[in-house]
């Protein structure tokens, strides 16, 4: 979160995109249209994201996605986030097409393109300071616009590269209302090691972000499945010099739950204690 100075009032800057833990493992969508459908299920998750140490005005994320295997190849997906930081408040709506195409035995080639609206607004009723600035009456007048996401994935055994272009629409149209801390790419390699039925799998995941305004981003992790997949560990290390823990359980095969703690980066580290991230998936039909 930056900050935007005007006029002697101070509102945080909200990033269009926001990196969440559960992106990295838990729910792939999340960071790639390609990965809609990517299994058979029908998968509804719900994602509650805030700081731990209640700090006030800082964001609070919130999260419902969907995504299903319609077949014939072909996946889709909805996602619905709200952020709320400060004053502001920011709700995008993407709606996802994925196919997915078989390119050789126990390969498959995933294509992934999302629609979104996109709405800011403030509460001028709610402003300390002067209401008729016109910083904050043009913050408002911005209304929804349309932006976009393009993926790609390729999986092979327990191979699994991918490639996101978020917020498409800042490639497209140049405006004014640039915001920084905003990734621009996201790309991924993981590979999962099978074991047994005690300790199920390994998998280490190394990820790429670009960031706009700010530093690239790096993150290696981990996920550890064991109990015959009952139970999952992951550990993720950030090149923000903050790392993300992760502890989950999946109960009677179609509930997932998964809990997130993230340490502040050391710039940030002396105002707050981390974030907390709750997040409950649930696995429907299956088409196959």
């Amino acid at each position: 979160m930056t900050m935007l100075l005007s006029l002697g009032i101070t509102l945080p800057v909200m990033a269009q995109r926001s990196l969440v833990p559960a992106q990295y493992f838990f729910n792939q969508y999340l960071g790639n249209a390609a990965m809609a459908g990517a299994d058979s299920s029908l998968n509804i998750m719900l994602s509650y994201n805030k700081q731990y140490d209640d700090m006030p005005g800082a964001p609070v994320n919130s999260l419902l996605s969907a995504d299903y295997y319609l077949g014939k190849r072909v996946g889709l997906g909805l996602n619905v986030f709200n952020q709320k930081a400060g004053l502001l408040n920011q709700t995008r709506v993407a709606l996802s097409y994925a196919y997915h195409l078989p390119v050789a035995e126990g390969q498959r080639l995933s294509f992934g393109i999302s629609a979104a609206v996109v709405n800011n607004s403030l509460p001028l009723s709610d402003v300390d300071g002067d209401q008729e600035d016109p910083s904050l009456l043009d913050y408002n007048s911005r209304g929804s616009y349309v932006d976009g996401d393009f993926g790609l994935a390729y999986t092979v055994k327990g191979l699994n590269v991918q490639a996101s272009l978020p917020t498409i629409r800042n490639y497209i149209v140049k405006e004014v209302y640039h915001t920084v801390d905003r990734p621009t790419l996201f790309t991924s390699a993981s590979y999962k090691f099978n074991f047994g039925k005690e300790f199920n799998s390994v998998e280490p995941k190394l990820c790429y972000t670009q960031i706009k305004g700010n530093s690239d981003l790096w993150d290696f992790g981990l996920e550890a499945r064991c109990a015959n997949n009952l139970a999952s560990i992951q550990t993720i290390y950030h090149s923000s010099s903050n790392y993300t823990v992760g502890l989950g359980i999946d109960a009677w095969s179609r509930f997932k739950i998964m809990a997130f703690y993230t340490s502040e980066t050391k710039d940030t580290r002396r105002y707050t204690d981390g974030n907390l991230s709750l997040n409950l998936r649930v696995l429907l039909h299956k088409t196959k």
